[in-house]
């Protein structure tokens, strides 16, 4: 709709610079003749050489307004004088007709920039349509838990005697994780070392995911202080789609990991994008820092609403 308006106002403003040209030359003309006239009036035969040309006026005006016209007494020339006056006349429509035009011209502009907004504002929802669309294709989960013990014995003596944790405990209490949280709906388990890996094809089921996350971290913890032990968990959490392969994903959460941030849910900006289409979602995310992992990266983390 815009560019049919553009194209109109185009068109009026070219009208416009020929109405423009034209009363230049009738203006050109009107001095011409006029001067013309009263030259002759004086007996000057100084612009003679326009005679074809005023004989020609003259010729028009009298086929229009009759063969002869009467001079007045003092030779007024009636044939130029009509002349004058039609050209006058022809001034005067053209400059009503140019007041019309940069109207017209004027009302163009809000027209197009009213099109324009519109248009504007249909391609933003289209984009945002596309974007909310191509951001529903990141249904896959991958959530990483690595779980690391502390002895308490440990921070309360400190001497040679303190317990040491073996890998045998920390391999005992990722079991007793998987078994707390092993029913979760739609998941599926592996293991990397001390590293419990849980995938899911349904997003759908995100905060069913995150609130058996979080219930068995707690209860794991309970069961591990009557041990007089500390439950360190370093957690991330990533989605992707199904064009990604899964081990790419999973090297590049690994490094969420790294950052050694216990007991927090650390995720990636793209998660928090696809998690933001969640119905009444569980969870908020809030903006952990910037670390520099492969080029600085925006880190969020989530936590549970109250």
């Amino acid at each position: 709709m815009a560019k049919g308006l553009e194209q109109s106002k185009k068109l009026f403003k070219l009208t416009e610079h020929l109405l423009v040209i034209t009363q230049i030359i009738a203006i050109v003309l009107i001095f011409i003749v006029s001067l013309y006239w009263f030259l002759d009036l004086i007996g000057s035969n100084f612009m003679g050489f326009m005679d074809p040309f005023i004989n020609a006026i003259k010729k028009i005006m009298e086929f229009q307004f009759g063969k002869e016209l009467k001079k007045g007494q003092q030779g007024l020339d009636g044939a130029l004088f009509i002349f004058i006056m039609l050209v006058l006349t022809g001034l005067y429509i053209l400059s009503q007709v140019k007041i019309f035009l940069t109207y017209s011209i004027e009302a163009l502009d809000r027209q197009i920039k009213i099109a324009k907004e519109e248009e504007e504002k249909k391609f933003n929802l289209q984009l945002k349509a596309e974007a909310h669309r191509a951001i529903l294709e990141y249904k896959n989960i991958i959530l990483l838990v690595k779980i690391s013990l502390k002895s308490i014995l440990k921070d309360a003596f400190l001497n040679n005697n303190t317990t040491e944790v073996s890998k045998k405990q920390e391999d005992t209490a990722l079991v007793m994780f998987y078994n707390l949280i092993k029913t979760t709906e739609g998941c599926n388990f592996s293991k990397d070392n001390n590293t419990l890996i849980i995938t899911s094809k349904k997003f759908e089921n995100i905060d069913n995911i995150l609130d058996a996350l979080t219930t068995a971290i707690e209860k794991l913890k309970f069961d591990l202080k009557n041990k007089r032990l500390t439950l360190k968990a370093n957690i991330a959490i990533d989605v992707y789609t199904d064009k990604v392969l899964l081990k790419d994903v999973y090297a590049d959460l690994k490094t969420l990991l790294k950052l050694n941030i216990p007991n927090e849910i650390l995720c990636y900006g793209n998660f928090c994008n696809r998690y933001e289409l969640i119905k009444k979602p569980h969870f908020e995310a809030y903006l952990k820092g910037t670390y520099d992992i492969t080029e600085d990266e925006n880190v969020w983390a989530l936590v549970k609403k109250n």
